[in-house]
């Protein structure tokens, strides 16, 4: 989709600010979605403003925004009035700064373009692009033409990401040992609960290396009820985490205004799967205690 850039300065009753003004060659029917009030552009002058940028220049939809800005470095600014017709929310604190999205139409006017655009906007799957197809495609274009990620364009959203990946990597760590700790402790307090029995089957020759055999055998149906449990009641919690939103977030900070959700059962299954392997060293701490056992001392006292 052919795409220009527009900078310039917008005035409003409030005030004067710094603007950016995004044109497209045809209406991107993703912004739809993030409309807040009022509709999409239609004419070549007709843009959607930030609700911050709406706020702080005190316009309205339906308002007419002065524009200024210059054709060439060092001319005189030239002025269009813009047709607010809409306000949008993006959540990204570097689009609702200074964005006002419309139709190419209006840039290509004001820069006096015969029909040109100052780049194109790719929107490849939903995977994206893999450096190497980066790559692929410079190789592809005219040298005086560059290639930019989304990555290059947001690099404090990016980051964000990254360091909120690390922090949830950090979390499920700490989240799997304590829930070892907690499984081998639990294993040992039944252990001792049922030492007498252990210590009979030592007596009777049965070998410590068996232990974790039996230890497994007392651990199946929690790790089985656990799981039955905890799926029924996460799976419930996306639904209507889902459906509802109803776990609320500041887009200011997260860049989205919910919890989002994403239904990946193989990921789901990789994790449960994960947990499974992870608690299974929960197994060491019991079968430590019944290798040191002393049969004989315990039948005794009992």
């Amino acid at each position: 989709m052919q795409m220009a850039w527009k900078a310039g300065v917008a005035t409003g009753p409030q005030g004067m600010e710094g603007l950016q003004w995004l044109g497209w060659h045809r209406w991107n029917p993703a912004w739809s979605e993030l409309i807040t009030e009022g509709s999409a552009p239609q004419e070549p002058y007709d843009v959607l403003l930030s609700e911050k940028l709406s706020a702080r220049l005190g316009l309205h939809v339906g308002d007419e925004m002065p524009f200024y800005a210059s054709r060439e470095a060092g001319s005189a600014p030239t002025v269009r009035y813009l047709n607010v017709t809409g306000l949008y929310r993006t959540g990204l604190a570097e689009w609702d700064a200074q964005t006002a999205v419309g139709l190419l139409d209006g840039i290509r006017a004001l820069q006096r373009w015969p029909d040109s655009a100052q780049g194109t906007w790719v929107h490849y799957g939903t995977e994206g692009f893999a450096e190497m197809d980066f790559e692929t495609l410079r190789s592809q274009i005219p040298f005086t033409l560059e290639v930019y990620r989304p990555s290059d364009d947001l690099p404090a959203l990016y980051q964000w990401l990254d360091l909120f990946d690390a922090n949830v990597a950090i979390l499920a760590v700490v989240l799997l040992v304590v829930g070892a700790v907690n499984l081998g402790g639990t294993l040992l307090i039944l252990s001792l609960e049922q030492q007498r029995a252990l210590a009979l089957l030592r007596a009777l020759g049965w070998s410590p290396s068996h232990a974790p055999v039996a230890l497994f055998g007392m651990l199946a149906p929690m790790l089985v009820r656990g799981a039955l449990w905890g799926i029924g009641i996460s799976m419930l919690a996306l639904w209507m985490q889902d459906l509802t939103g109803y776990i609320r977030l500041n887009p200011d900070t997260y860049y989205v205004d919910q919890v989002p959700v994403s239904w990946d059962f193989l990921r789901f299954l990789f994790l449960y799967f994960l947990v499974f392997l992870s608690f299974t060293p929960a197994l060491s701490l019991p079968w430590i205690w019944i290798r040191k056992m002393k049969p004989a001392r315990i039948l005794k006292s009992a």
